[in-house]
């Protein structure tokens, strides 16, 4: 006897009618006669009795009734475990450095769902040095960094490069310098994104290296913290170009260092040169570096 007979016999048992079952059921009143017909010639049991006005259940009928709806709640919890384990397999979950998703936009999503439904991206933004952790400790195969890891280990496809940048509070003096020097920063407010970030690590090297010693008023992974920060006139806010310049309020202007090489975030696709990608990962990964090329020229550049 199988769950689809049974689903037929309880629709019937509730209706205690084969026409509404029937159409409760979408299928022909024929069709669910039969099934009640092959259960009955099964059991050897007369299931219906044909009243004035409906079907009435016979003792064998109340008592199938019981067993139907406890066969059949766990029929759905088996289904249930199925979609789970398919849905799982279909996953695919991706570390990234923060701000990957904004950078690419949402028409990343939109394309890459149009094509293949049925991946269903969890992408986890984390900070450079949980990202690099979670590689070398083998946790996960591959991601999207902002530096290059063990080449005996790791292969690593460059993808874009961004540029941090100055949001200055409009009543600061440096905001109406058309760029800004690494000697302007000494005994200046900022706030930027910390020492999780391989970036801003050297670029305060550099600084210190020079004597120039800026007063770190706030790290925080938070974008939108760093710019409220300009916004008050707290602190300098560092952050990268598509944000600041995207984001930035009317109390605020956005200001490039003097070197144009200053201060370059590059961002790198990475997989470990000894792990076997399951196939939504190779899609993900050629799917990315393709995305990428074709919109390189849509992607956030700066108006000067």
């Amino acid at each position: 006897m199988s769950p689809r007979q049974l689903e037929y016999f309880l629709e019937v048992y509730n209706y205690k009618s084969i026409k509404k079952a029937a159409d409760k059921l979408i299928i022909s009143s024929q069709a669910i006669s039969k099934t009640i017909k092959e259960i009955e010639n099964e059991l050897n049991v007369k299931l219906f009795i044909r009243g004035k006005k409906q079907l009435e259940p016979s003792l064998e009928a109340e008592q199938l009734r019981i067993h139907t709806e406890k066969i059949l709640k766990e029929y759905k919890k088996i289904e249930n475990i199925r979609i789970v384990a398919e849905q799982e397999k279909r996953t695919l979950t991706l570390y990234s450095i923060d701000g990957f998703l904004e950078y690419v936009s949402i028409d990343f999503v939109k394309e890459f769902q149009k094509i293949y439904p049925n991946i269903i991206l969890n992408i986890i933004e984390v900070t450079e040095t949980v990202l690099e952790e979670k590689l070398e400790k083998r946790e996960i195969e591959i991601g999207i960094i902002t530096k290059m890891l063990n080449t005996d280990i790791f292969q690593s496809t460059y993808l874009y490069s961004n540029r941090n940048c100055f949001v200055i509070n409009k009543n600061h003096p440096l905001s109406k310098k058309k760029s800004i020097e690494q000697s302007d920063l000494d005994n200046q407010p900022i706030a930027g994104k910390g020492t999780s970030y391989s970036c801003y690590n050297s670029n305060m090297k550099k600084l210190f290296l020079k004597d120039i010693n800026p007063k770190i008023m706030l790290e925080t992974t938070n974008d939108t913290l760093i710019l409220k920060m300009a916004e008050y006139g707290l602190a300098i806010g560092i952050t990268l170009d598509y944000i600041a310049f995207e984001r930035k309020s009317e109390n605020t202007v956005v200001k490039m260092f003097e070197e144009d090489t200053v201060m370059k975030r590059d961002v790198f696709w990475i997989e470990n040169n000894y792990a076997i990608l399951t196939r939504e990962e190779k899609i993900f990964r050629d799917f990315l570096l393709k995305w990428i090329e074709k919109h390189k020229k849509q992607l956030f550049y700066r108006k000067d």
